[in-house]
């Protein structure tokens, strides 16, 4: 019943005539030589037309899941898991004109406002880190700061929010430490205030552009409300993504977990370039700026990069991995490992319109969403899901 319902809904939206399932892949290997953004053909537009019912249908039912019989929201495990499933109902909202998923958004970015009121600095709790002299802190941070700021302005913005909740979300970022090098602290303690390590130090890229993304958002939410801090807010974010972020891409779209190249061996850096990749994707969406050819074309080399040096190594292609590594990289990903990373690919191959990887990806990596999770599992499906139907709307109709 609820994949026919779906059938019919994205029929109404999409303007797209509906087909049998299919989870056939399109194509062996991904083509590092075909160019980004080819016109779909009438067997790729059709496949995708399939996929949009698929992932729809999946969304919901993840969705519903998280709802009681009245529908409110279950409690997640945590806050980046809040804000990620906030953005997810939202979209489903406005991509099925139910109301319910509408509400759910909006409970969930006021349950955040009210925890992040309930603190010192409007930083939540993260987990415990060992700070520079070897002390425990209670941390908490971006990147996750970056997306429940970000996510709960743009909600209340249009959802009736006041304009003391839009500024104290906004104060939240201003207050966040920043180096006018054009890089914000990686972790403060949420108890004190004080950083884990000295601000001179430049931390993570994706922690980088998650704040800038959040610095962009809540900025535009109070343009109106207090042009001083919104301008002040654009100006941070700009500082940060223009001089150090663009500069720190490598030739073929890479960007290095700590900007200078020196990643480290205990993380997957390919996991965090795509944090990046996200973060850079909802720069565009989320705001008026950032459409400019000099963001555009880092995007793009992003886009590429994706394509052609992760898809190889993504169930269900069997090579070869990327050439940047770490000691804690995967030579390969599949959904057995870690079910987060076909569907952030997923994410930026579709908003970078690579239809025949993505269709193949997502097609080999659905079957595996992780329903009704509350916890980090679910949301990093969650969120991506939604953002390919966004993509993938956009692409189809362009594509007429």
């Amino acid at each position: 019943m609820l994949a026919a319902m779906v059938r019919v809904i994205v029929g109404l939206l999409f303007s797209v005539a509906v087909s049998e399932t299919s989870t056939q892949a399109w194509g062996a290997e991904p083509a590092a030589t075909r160019p980004l953004r080819q016109r779909p053909d009438a067997a790729q537009r059709e496949k995708a037309r399939d996929l949009q019912i698929r992932l729809t249908t999946a969304l919901t039912k993840h969705l519903d899941q998280l709802l009681d019989a009245k529908g409110h929201v279950a409690e997640l495990s945590s806050k980046g898991a809040d804000s990620m499933t906030a953005i997810s109902y939202y979209h489903l909202s406005e991509l099925t004109g139910e109301q319910r998923y509408r509400a759910a958004a909006v409970e969930l970015a006021r349950r955040i406002l009210s925890q992040m009121k309930q603190t010192k600095f409007g930083v939540l709790y993260i987990k415990e880190k060992e700070a520079g002299d070897g002390e425990m802190i209670a941390g908490g941070g971006p990147p996750a700061l970056g997306w429940y700021a970000a996510w709960t302005a743009y909600i209340l913005k249009r959802e009736g929010g006041t304009n003391e909740e839009l500024k104290y979300l906004a104060g939240v970022i201003d207050w966040f430490p920043w180096n006018e090098g054009g890089w914000w602290a990686n972790t403060v303690d949420m108890k004190t205030g004080e950083l884990m390590v000295p601000l001179s130090q430049q931390g993570a890229v994706n922690k980088n552009v998650a704040m800038a993304l959040a610095a962009a958002v809540t900025g535009e939410c109070v343009r109106d409300i207090d042009p001083q801090l919104a301008a002040r807010l654009k100006a941070k974010a700009d500082k940060c993504i223009y001089e150090r972020v663009l500069p720190a891409q490598e030739p073929d779209g890479y960007w290095h977990y700590g900007f200078r190249g020196n990643d480290p061996d205990n993380k997957d850096i390919l996991g965090y370039y795509m944090v990046t990749m996200e973060a850079m994707i909802q720069l565009q969406r989320y705001t008026t700026s950032y459409r400019d050819p000099k963001f555009q074309a880092a995007l793009d080399r992003g886009f590429q990069f994706a394509r052609d040096g992760l898809a190889p190594m993504t169930d269900p292609y069997t090579g070869p991995a990327s050439r940047w590594t770490s000691k804690n990289t995967p030579k390969h990903y599949a959904p057995a490992d870690d079910p987060r990373r076909g569907f952030a690919l997923g994410m930026l191959l579709f908003e970078g319109e690579c239809l025949v990887e993505g269709e193949a990806i997502m097609s080999h990596w659905l079957p595996k969403f992780p329903y009704g999770n509350k916890g980090a599992e679910g949301a990093h499906a969650a969120h991506p899901t939604a953002a390919m139907l966004m993509a993938l709307r956009r692409t189809l109709v362009d594509a007429k």
